[in-house]
């Protein structure tokens, strides 16, 4: 991983093999993101699974060009990561929620901090739903 920080704005490319939920909460600590804006995540992953709509999860392990955007909140007091991605190869593409995936290549993101909190919180509503991910998003 590489990053470079000026202002509001966080550029970070991620290097082949790495896990892209869990190396943006590691810039998250490491650059004291209480909530952002991913303005922008362009790359390639491999190993990647998606919720491609309420209760139904998609895997796909070979290569895929990717482009997404999201934004990171807390839960718990936690980062929390909510990147949606449209994903494609010659074998198909899938749009959804990204529950992990594995760098292929390099991944570019570009977020923005946000000056006001925003976190998720447990909606009993949503998960009776059927919503896979069932966490409210709330500001203020």
């Amino acid at each position: 991983m590489n990053k470079i920080a000026s202002g509001n704005l966080v550029f970070i490319r991620l290097d082949d093999g790495e896990e892209v939920v869990s190396s943006l909460k590691k810039v998250v600590t490491e650059e004291c993101l209480e909530t952002a804006i991913i303005l922008s995540f362009v790359g390639a992953l491999r190993h990647t699974r998606l919720i491609v709509r309420k209760g139904v999860e998609k895997e796909v392990e070979h290569h895929v060009e990717v482009v997404g955007n999201g934004n990171i909140t807390r839960l718990d007091s936690e980062p929390f990561i909510h990147l949606h991605l449209a994903v494609g190869s010659d074998e198909g593409s899938w749009v959804g929620h990204l529950l992990t995936g594995t760098v292929d290549i390099f991944c570019e993101i570009a977020l923005a901090r946000t000056a006001f909190p925003m976190k998720r919180s447990y909606s009993k509503e949503l998960a009776n739903a059927g919503v896979t991910v069932p966490f409210r998003l709330e500001w203020g």
